[in-house]
């Protein structure tokens, strides 16, 4: 088991223990994984699960530590219990896993783990220039990266830090420039995608200015933003967001939206349900460049599950049935 003990000003520590309490209670061993940060947990994680030292994997924390996890058990066929105690919890939430209730999740971990009950659910492999990593939520591109790099710079006890973010950034947005290949795509979303045939699949493309571009998972990001409120993580397939939002006024009214998913009702916003997609940015020459485009050094970083990924290119894949969720009997 691995905890977060600063996860919701050290809350998590606490339902950490409580949750190994239990666990011993019932008679299961529990090894102590828990890192010094979050690299240092992903290494004795991934080890653990690839040397065959764990049966399950448990995680106490935020969507930080589900993103830790993620890495340790996509493909490897361990169980991933989830014990949200973060501030977001989002993937929790969406899987209608127990939220800030340890003592709830502790009853589904053991019964999941007495029935051997768990549930296939997708991730995201990504790919590219920050290298290969697993995602379990979202990849975002956009205005929600660059909301979501300020607000980790600013302290975590900062009352609406994520809120506070969002309106810095949107006092100085400009639009950025995309260039979108999409591969298995089922939905085009009102997207004017291009076709362009390929050696093993169907491609499509889209190239233009875009406030926004997320490769979720599931349907909520950045603790309740409903960012893609039909995305599902047992379809095999990304909701690709794209807001192809231009304006400094507009980009100010689409975030409060995005709280409830009405922002997906726009014109300008499209949803792509493909298998795949590639982000870069664009090149656009400097003399054919819109007045306020940004260039491509200036796009945000890609984040995932909250984390900085790294600069773009890159590439989200959806993997169905990558992990195996620990759930109880009659859960979803």
């Amino acid at each position: 088991m691995a905890v977060n003990p600063t996860a919701a000003g050290g809350r998590a520590r606490d339902a950490g223990l409580l949750v190994v309490g239990r666990l011993r209670a019932a008679g299961h061993d529990v090894v102590d994984l828990t890192g010094t940060d979050a690299a240092d947990a992903t290494a004795r994680t991934t080890t653990a699960v690839r040397d065959g030292a764990v049966d399950a994997l448990v995680v106490v924390g935020g969507d930080g530590m589900v993103h830790v996890g993620v890495q340790a058990v996509a493909g490897a066929g361990v169980p991933l219990g989830v014990v949200a105690a973060g501030t977001g919890n989002d993937f929790a939430a969406a899987h209608d896993l127990p939220v800030r209730r340890p003592g709830a999740a502790a009853d589904l971990l053991l019964t999941a783990l007495a029935t051997g009950r768990t549930r296939p659910v997708d991730a995201i492999a990504v790919t590219g220039a920050p290298g290969a990593r697993w995602v379990a939520g979202a990849v975002s591109a956009g205005l929600d990266a660059a909301v979501n790099g300020r607000a980790n710079a600013l302290p975590a006890r900062l009352p609406a830090r994520y809120v506070l973010s969002a309106l810095a950034e949107i006092a100085t947005f400009r639009a950025w420039g995309y260039d979108l290949t999409f591969t298995g795509v089922v939905d085009d979303g009102g997207l004017p995608l291009e076709p362009a045939a390929s050696a093993d699949d169907v491609v499509h493309r889209w190239r233009g200015r875009a406030a926004l571009v997320t490769a979720a998972n599931i349907h909520r990001i950045g603790g309740g933003i409903r960012v893609a409120p039909d995305a599902r993580s047992d379809d095999g397939l990304l909701d690709v967001v794209v807001a192809t939002v231009l304006t400094r006024a507009a980009a100010a009214t689409i975030f409060p939206s995005m709280f409830s998913g009405r922002h997906t009702r726009r014109r300008d916003v499209h949803v792509v349900r493909a298998g795949a997609v590639t982000i870069a940015p664009a090149d656009v020459p400097s003399a054919d460049r819109p007045r306020g485009a940004r260039q491509p050094s200036e796009l945000p970083l890609a984040h995932g599950d909250g984390e900085a990924l790294g600069p773009l290119p890159v590439t989200a894949r959806a993997v169905p049935g990558a992990v195996a969720l620990l759930a109880a009997p009659g859960g979803p």
